[in-house]
Order: structure tokens, then sequence, then C-alpha cells
């Protein structure tokens, strides 16, 4: 087995470049991070330093053991957090911790009296592993799907809206019809956010008729590609308030049909109401309910 001390001063010595500069950010002596970091290297019967007296680096199994070593750290750092009684691990898909959680977080720590939570931001299938293992004390996604032991809860309803590059010819309008799509190229973003389970509600057996063409991964490379005239998208309207601001994307509704996405917060069901992540999903609750 490994020892995470070893690994730490192993951390230490790359991040600082040197024996001496390691020892001190450690609070220990070079001997000792020396010794510890000889003993590291034969346990996993490898050289991990190439050392010099002008800089100490990596050797080519040291940068390939370099990110496990991070890895095993963070992972102890989570696994003592995860007994702490204040932990507060908040795991949330791109679009919701990118483009809604900022200012929720500012009044978190005082609301749920829980100093500094942890943001894990990912893809909602990320997202949903990670409140499953155990990783995340709740999880904020763009789906559910019923899975056994937790339970989810619609936090916030967020309307979705078609966008347009500037020099689209509906760059001017407010509104668009459902019929009208069909006859435009859509972008699609990232898989899993569960936008194409909500146009087959609104669409019905007709959504086999809209153009999805071009897959980009994430809502940020939609964005780009529907400005560079490649397409049409339908997204958050939380993610383009910025760009409809300057005039750089135009956002527009679906006149006769209802765009809104369920947002959800999912706890492990057997959580008292007293814990972080129950207290948290409270104070959503409550902050939707006064925008609302």
């Amino acid at each position: 087995m490994l020892d995470l001390n070893q690994v730490q001063a192993f951390l230490a010595v790359v991040d600082s470049a040197g024996f001496s500069r390691a020892a001190r950010a450690l609070g220990s002596t070079q001997p000792v991070v020396s010794q510890q970091v000889r003993k590291l290297e034969a346990a996993i019967g490898a050289r991990l330093l190439a050392r010099s007296h002008a800089r100490t680096v990596p050797t080519a199994d040291g940068a390939r053991f370099l990110p496990y070593a991070r890895a095993l750290v963070r992972t102890e750092e989570r696994a003592r957090r995860s007994v702490r009684k204040d932990r507060l691990a908040i795991a949330a898909s791109g679009n919701i911790g990118t483009y809604l959680l900022p200012k929720v977080l500012g009044g978190t720590a005082t609301a749920v009296q829980t100093p500094d939570p942890e943001l894990l931001v990912g893809t909602n299938q990320e997202t949903a592993a990670r409140i499953q293992s155990g990783v995340a004390d709740i999880a904020l996604m763009e789906w559910w799907d019923d899975r056994p032991g937790l339970d989810a809860t619609v936090w916030r309803r967020e309307p979705l809206v078609v966008i347009v590059g500037p020099a689209h010819g509906w760059a001017a309008r407010r509104a668009v019809e459902k019929a009208e799509l069909f006859d435009e190229p859509l972008i699609g973003g990232e898989p899993g956010t569960g936008t194409g389970a909500l146009l087959q509600q609104v669409f019905g057996r007709a959504a086999a008729r809209l153009k999805v063409g071009l897959t980009v991964g994430s809502t940020a490379a939609v964005k780009e590609a529907v400005k560079a005239g490649l397409g049409l998208s339908i997204v958050m309207a939380a993610s383009v308030r910025d760009e409809v601001r300057y005039g750089t994307l135009g956002a527009l509704e679906v006149s006769d049909a209802a765009l809104v996405k369920d947002l959800y917060a999912v706890v492990s069901s057997d959580q008292p109401e007293t814990a972080p992540a129950m207290r948290f999903r409270s104070h959503l609750l409550e902050l939707s309910a006064d925008e609302g």
C-alpha cells in the first residue's frame, strides 16, 4: 500500500521543483522529504524524480504517476470531509454550475451553516454518478431517472429559448412558432441534459422532423457555433443573458409551446432533515419561491 505522506512529499517536490522548497512548504526538513520520496520510489519500483542542483522534475514514470498521486490526495481529503458534520459537497451539471449557482452560493454558508461548500461541476452523467457514489451530498441536475436510494425534488423551472446569431433573419424577433423550427438547422449541445426528452414532449412524433445536425458537446460551444451562423439552438435562458444583453445572440420564445425545463435537487433518501444537504435544498426552494 502507498503511504500518503510519501505521496504528498512527492507532490510537494514536483510543485516547488526542489526538495528544500518542498520541505519548507511541508514544514519539514530536506532529509526527511528525500527519505519519503526514496521510500515511495522503492514501493512503486520506479524512479519518479530527476534530481539536479537547479531544478527537480518528474521522470517519465513520475509524470505518469503524477495525476494518480493528485487523485489520491484529493480522495483522502474528501474521505476526511465525508465524516464532518458541516460537510457540503455540491455536484452540479455544467449549465447549472456555470450559469445559476454562482449567485446562489453567495449566501449559502450563512443560510445552511456550512463553511466553504465544495462545488463539483461536470456533465449530467458525472453529476448523477457523484450523488450515487456518495462523493457529493446533493446533486443539481437537468433530468432525473428515479435511481433507488435517492430522492429528487424539482427546485427550479428554467425557461428555454431559441437562440440565433446576430445576422440571422430572426435576430430582431421576439418569438417564433413551433412549425418554423422544422425548416432551420439545429445545433445540439451536451448529451443527457434532458432537452431532447422535452422536445419529444412538446413536438410529439413531429420531433423527428427537427433538423438536428451539428452536435458540439457544451452550451459554450453551442453559443459560439450559433454566433458563427452554423444554425440555431435551444438552450436555458439563463445561459445567454449576457450575450442577449450585448447583442451577440438573439433569444426567442416559442409562442405556441411552453419550453420549460425542470431542474432537480437530488439527495440521499436516508439523510436527516438537519443535514447540510437538506438545509441547502430548502435554501434553494426558498430562493426559487422568492423569484416566483
